[in-house]
């Protein structure tokens, strides 16, 4: 579990709940399982039950929902082979990878953003200044060089540009060829345009575009630095849970 964990795995718990029969597991027995449905450790009943829990470990973590299995042993559907009996019941209990979030700049706006994603669960890695990069101690990653993004270990689910620079139009459009799905700019409305301007004369779709957030964040007339970092994580933490962004009291 902790390779899986310092991996950024997904992966899965699989706990025998309740057994009848002549069962070789045993209530609270335990087994984990990756992403493929493959066993990493552990055990629930072996042969047995491998591939049912595995199949429903699949499922289970492609809609992040738990699964309450029910495995008849003395079923002719079992068709393995191997003397199997018994019934016992599997809770399977999916344990998702953190989406990672890469923040290019320096400044109090970036601390900011990083402690927000660190406690909303998100891996966090920072594109800064080598004399920056004391500032941003819980982050799991820094990188003080030039940004490739093609030499980044992690998949990277959300990008977020907070460096005024001139070249945030090159940045933006490299990581939107890229494959990530959240690409946001801390600009001013004018700077957002030209931009946008610069993608779509670089061919770029308009599924692309709409993965691009500038200026950045919910409009909640932000201030300061943590406002504005509560703004671009408001905006992120709805894009990932599907949100609209309006009142709850509507």
């Amino acid at each position: 579990m902790d390779r899986l964990k310092s991996e950024n795995e997904p992966f899965a718990i699989a706990t025998v709940i309740a057994v009848k029969g002549s069962t070789s597991a045993k209530t609270g027995d335990k087994a984990i399982y990756d992403w493929n449905g493959k066993r990493v450790i552990g055990y629930i009943g072996g042969g047995c039950v491998e591939n049912r829990v595995g199949q429903t470990v699949v499922e289970s973590l492609a809609d992040n929902q738990t699964r309450i299995l029910d495995v008849n042993l003395d079923s002719d559907d079992m068709e393995l082979g191997i003397p199997c009996g018994g019934m016992m019941t599997v809770f399977v209990e999916p344990q998702q990878s953190s989406p990672t979030i890469l923040i290019r700049g320096m400044g109090r706006v970036v601390e900011v953003l990083a402690e927000m994603a660190i406690l909303l669960n998100f891996k966090v890695l920072i594109q800064t200044q080598e004399d920056e990069k004391d500032r941003y101690k819980l982050a799991d990653q820094i990188i003080t060089d030039s940004l490739d993004l093609e030499d980044i270990d992690y998949k990277i689910d959300y990008f977020i540009l907070a460096t005024h620079h001139r070249d945030d139009h090159k940045q933006s459009l490299s990581a939107l060829e890229a494959g990530i799905n959240y690409v946001a700019v801390i600009a001013s409305k004018k700077k957002a345009v030209l931009i946008k301007d610069h993608l779509k004369e670089n061919n770029v779709s308009d599924e692309l575009l709409a993965r691009f957030h500038s200026p950045a964040g919910l409009d909640i007339n932000a201030k300061t630095a943590e406002e504005i970092g509560l703004s671009i994580m408001s905006e992120i933490v709805m894009h990932r849970n599907s949100g609209s962004g309006e009142p709850m009291g509507n």
